[in-house]
C-alpha cells in the first residue's frame, strides 16, 4: 500500500512512462520462447531506456549498434516515454527512475555527477563551426587567415553558451546577446560581423531565418575540440562497460563510421567542410581524459589549418 501511495504521488509523466515500460518489458518477455536454453537466455535480457518517445536518429541507432555486440549482459533498447528537460532527465537517470542512458556534451560538471562513457560519439562535429554572415558582406571572412584577423571583427554569441567563454579565451571580440533570436537580427542589421554555428545546425538556422539577409560563409571552418558522450547513472558500471565495449567494437568494425556517414556525410559535403580553411582554437573547458590522441575517433580536418597566433 505504501508503494502504491508513493507511486500515485509521482508526476503524471513518470507514472505514464512507468506503466508503458512495464508493458514493454512484459511484451519482451512473452514474445520469446519460454523453454530450454532460449528461456534462460530471455531472462538475461536487461531493458535500457532512453529519454522520450520511440524514435530513430543517430543517437538511438548508435546505442542499438553498441548494445548489439556480445560484450556482457544482453540488452534491449526501449523508449522511456519520459519527455523532460535535459537536466531533469539526467537526474532521473542518476536516481534510477525510468531513464538509463543520456547523451550530451562532455563537461567537468557532468563527468563529476554522472558516469560518462569516454568515447566521442559525434566525432567532434559540435566543435566544427561555420559562420553565418550578412548578405551585404558575403566576403567578410575571405581574407581571414588567423585568429588575429578574426579578432578584429565582431562575433556574436549567446551570453550563457560555453562557446562564448571559449571564443573569449582565444581573444575574440565577442558581442554577447541575452536572446538567441536577437543574434540573427544583429547580424542582419550589421551590428555583428559573423555568427558561428555548428555544422549540424547552420543550414537549418539559415532556413529558419529566410526573411533575413543571411548566408553561409564559404571560406572558414573554426575548430575547437569538443566531445559528445553517452552518460549513465554514476553507479551503473555494467551498462557503462557494455557501452564502451560496444562502441569500440563498432569503431573497429567500421560500422560506426558507416552509420556516421549515413547521417552526416551529405551535410558535410554540402558545406564543403573538406575544402575550407581551418582555424584551430584552444578549448580551456575541455575535460581531462577526452581521447584527443586517437585520431580514428574524430572526423578528419582539412590540412590547410592555422592555429592560434
Amino acid at each position: 500500500m505504501q508503494r502504491l501511495i508513493s507511486f500515485l504521488h509521482q508526476p503524471q509523466a513518470y507514472r505514464r512512462g512507468y506503466l508503458s515500460r512495464c508493458y514493454l518489458v512484459l511484451s519482451l518477455l512473452f514474445t520469446v520462447p519460454v523453454s530450454g536454453a532460449e528461456a534462460a537466455e530471455s531472462q538475461a535480457i536487461t531493458p535500457v531506456y532512453y529519454p522520450g518517445k520511440l524514435r530513430q536518429d543517430y543517437y538511438t541507432d548508435l546505442l542499438q549498434l553498441a548494445l548489439s555486440y556480445p560484450c556482457a549482459t544482453q540488452y534491449a533498447l526501449l523508449p522511456s516515454d519520459l519527455d523532460l528537460p535535459k537536466k531533469r532527465a539526467f537526474d532521473l537517470m542518476n536516481a534510477g527512475q525510468g531513464i538509463d542512458v543520456m547523451f550530451g556534451s562532455a563537461s567537468n560538471e557532468r563527468i563529476n555527477t554522472y558516469r560518462a562513457i569516454p568515447f566521442p560519439i559525434l566525432r567532434g562535429l559540435m566543435g566544427l563551426r561555420i559562420a553565418l554572415v550578412s548578405s551585404a558582406e558575403p566576403n567578410i571572412l575571405k581574407n581571414a587567415h588567423s585568429v588575429a584577423a578574426l579578432s578584429r571583427l565582431r562575433v556574436g554569441q549567446f551570453i550563457s553558451w560555453s562557446d562564448t567563454a571559449i571564443l573569449r579565451a582565444n581573444d575574440f571580440n565577442v558581442e554577447a546577446a541575452s536572446t538567441l533570436e536577437s543574434l540573427y537580427q544583429m547580424l542582419d542589421k550589421g551590428r555583428i560581423d559573423y555568427f558561428p554555428r555548428s555544422v549540424l545546425e547552420i543550414q537549418q538556422n539559415q532556413a529558419e531565418h529566410a526573411e533575413l539577409n543571411l548566408q553561409i560563409d564559404p571560406y572558414i571552418l573554426l575548430y575547437y575540440p569538443t566531445a559528445t558522450y553517452y552518460y549513465v547513472a554514476k553507479d551503473n558500471n555494467s551498462l557503462a562497460d557494455a557501452l564502451l565495449c560496444g562502441l569500440e567494437h563498432a569503431q573497429q568494425s567500421g560500422q560506426l563510421n558507416q552509420l556516421f556517414e549515413r547521417y552526416y556525410g551529405d551535410v558535410l559535403q554540402q558545406l564543403n567542410v573538406a575544402g575550407r580553411r581551418v582555424i584551430k582554437l584552444q578549448n580551456p573547458l575541455l575535460p581531462a581524459g577526452v581521447p584527443l590522441l586517437r585520431p580514428e575517433l574524430w572526423h578528419p580536418l582539412p590540412d590547410n589549418s592555422a592555429s592560434k597566433q
